[in-house]
């Protein structure tokens, strides 16, 4: 059985509560372990923005090593490999060093100053993450479940990890490679209608917002099917005709995830899908979900705490 964690974002302390809370302690070596066996899935997003980097990825690469969690790429891990991977083609990097992706990942690199092979070390560790899991039961991955996209990595990536030739691919904007990498590690998304937008979480300006694709978009309004709150749609219902490549999730197998930064009371999205990421950097809760092999999820599965 599995206890699945969202986005920790550097929050060790945070990390480390919770794992008692769940049951784990620290073995000799320090390893995190639970008594009964039972293994962690850890959703991605473990850098960037937090107090603590270095020790998080600590606790969760020593527990993935030592055999008792699992791990997927979150989108800031992908950034990271393409941040600090020189574009050997056009030159400078694969994702450019402008300056707001400079500040994105500033408390990563403010914490490997002096410790260079330490941190090549552990993108090369970043690299052997899958982009997502399917196990006996469950799915797992960092956005979004969208079984084309799933499709195609599974096609070009034959044990879910990144290649040093998709790495490059989904780097190119545009291409197909990088369509099936942002779906999948940063979510659906589609344009607003009449020209509105919105400020993200940073402070850009957007024209086009994350949807909700555990949701049949025929039956849902702009309020719950947007994942930001446009106040000029908000009750009105979603015009699917504008949604042309729109999908949801109609499988029975329970799909965990993270990425969505939500805010309020931890909840189920749906009886088969849940996620886990409440906004900890933020001020919010790290927030995880015990699971006994149940195919319809329960609200007392959810385990979380405060910063």
């Amino acid at each position: 059985m599995y206890d699945l964690i969202g986005d920790i974002h550097g929050h060790a302390a945070e990390l480390r509560q919770l794992l008692a809370q769940l049951g784990y302690a620290p073995d000799a070596a320090g390893v995190y372990r639970h008594a009964e066996g039972r293994q962690v899935i850890f959703l991605g997003d473990f850098i960037d923005r937090g107090p603590a980097i270095r020790e998080t990825l600590q606790v969760v690469r020593g527990m993935v090593d030592g055999g008792s969690a699992l791990a997927i790429m979150g989108n800031h891990e992908y950034n990271a490999l393409a941040f600090w991977k020189r574009d050997r083609e056009q030159g400078g990097y694969l994702r450019p060093h402008y300056l707001h992706h400079i500040m994105q990942h500033v408390r990563t690199i403010e914490e490997f100053v002096g410790r260079h092979e330490e941190w090549l070390d552990y993108l090369a560790w970043f690299r052997t993450l899958p982009l997502f899991l399917e196990l006996p039961g469950l799915r797992a991955v960092h956005a979004c479940w969208d079984a084309r996209y799933i499709a195609q990595l599974r096609a070009w990536l034959p044990d879910d990890r990144l290649t040093p030739e998709f790495l490059l691919a989904s780097s190119r904007r545009g291409s197909p490679e990088a369509q099936a990498l942002e779906v999948t590690l940063k979510g659906q998304e589609t344009a607003l209608p009449n020209d509105l937008h919105f400020l993200d979480k940073d402070g850009h300006r957007r024209t086009n917002v994350r949807t909700a694709w555990w949701l049949d978009p025929a039956t849902a309004n702009y309020h719950s099917y947007f994942l930001e709150p446009i106040e000029a749609l908000l009750d009105q219902p979603v015009d699917v005709a504008a949604l042309p490549d729109a999908s949801y999730y109609q499988d029975e197998t329970p799909v965990f995830f993270g990425h969505y930064w939500l805010r309020d009371e931890p909840r189920l999205l749906t009886p088969h899908s849940v996620c886990l990421d409440y906004s900890v950097a933020k001020g919010g809760e790290l927030v995880g979900y015990r699971w006994h092999g149940e195919q319809v999820l329960r609200p007392e599965g959810l385990v979380r705490v405060q910063p």
